[in-house]
C-alpha cells in the first residue's frame, strides 16, 4: 500500500520542473508561434500552481511551524501573479515579449528554489507518509479547481473566497482561451491521476 502514497513535495517540484523545462524550450525557440504556445503554457502552469498551493499546501504551513513562511509565500505569489498577468497581456510580436515572460518565469523559479531548498525539507521531516499523501492529493485536486490564468485582483486568502472566485475565473479563462484559439505545449512531467 505505501507504494501508492504520494509525496507532496514531489508533486510540487514536478510543477516547478515543468516550468523549468518549458522555459528552456521557450528560450531555445526561434519560431514566434512556438514561443507563443510555450508562453501560453508557462502562464497556465504558473497560474495553476500558485493558486493550488494557496488553496492547499499553504493552509497547512502553520501546523508545520511555517506560518510566517506561508504569509511570505503568498506575498511572493501575489507578485508572481502580477508578472504572469503582464506576460499574458504582452503580444508575441512586441519587442519586450521575451523579457516580460523571462521576468515572470525567473521570479517564479526563484520562489520555487526557495521552497525546494528551505521549505520542502521541513515538510518532509514533519509530515508522516500518510499526511504527505493526503496533502499531495489535496494539492492535485486544487489544481483542477483553480483558474488557468493569473488573477492578481482576486482573493488570495487560500479560503472560501479564493475557491469561489477561482471556480468562476476558471470557466471564464477556458472560454477566453477557446475564443482566442490559444495553443498549449505538452508537458514533460505529469501528475498521477487521482
Amino acid at each position: 500500500m505505501s507504494s501508492n502514497l504520494l509525496e507532496v513535495t514531489r508533486e510540487i517540484k514536478l510543477d516547478h520542473d515543468n516550468v523549468r523545462d518549458l522555459f528552456a524550450r521557450f528560450k531555445a525557440a526561434t519560431d514566434l508561434k512556438e514561443k507563443a504556445t510555450l508562453a501560453n503554457t508557462l502562464v497556465r502552469e504558473m497560474s495553476i500552481h500558485g493558486d493550488a498551493e494557496d488553496l492547499s499546501v499553504y493552509n497547512d504551513y502553520s501546523a508545520l511551524g511555517l506560518g510566517d513562511t506561508a504569509a511570505h509565500n503568498k506575498e511572493e505569489h501575489a507578485e508572481i501573479k502580477r508578472l504572469v498577468l503582464a506576460a499574458d497581456k504582452t503580444s508575441v510580436d512586441k519587442p519586450e515579449f521575451s523579457a516580460v515572460i523571462e521576468r515572470a518565469v525567473n521570479t517564479f523559479l526563484t520562489h520555487a528554489k526557495e521552497e525546494e531548498d528551505d521549505q520542502h525539507p521541513v515538510i518532509r521531516q514533519k509530515l508522516s507518509a500518510e499526511e504527505s499523501d493526503k496533502l499531495a492529493r489535496t494539492f492535485l485536486k486544487a489544481r483542477n479547481l483553480v483558474p488557468t490564468r493569473a488573477h492578481p485582483a482576486a482573493p488570495q486568502t487560500g479560503g472560501v473566497a479564493q475557491k469561489a472566485a477561482g471556480v468562476v475565473a476558471q470557466v471564464q479563462d477556458k472560454v477566453l482561451e477557446s475564443l482566442q484559439g490559444r495553443e498549449f505545449a505538452s508537458l514533460r512531467y505529469s501528475h498521477p491521476a487521482i
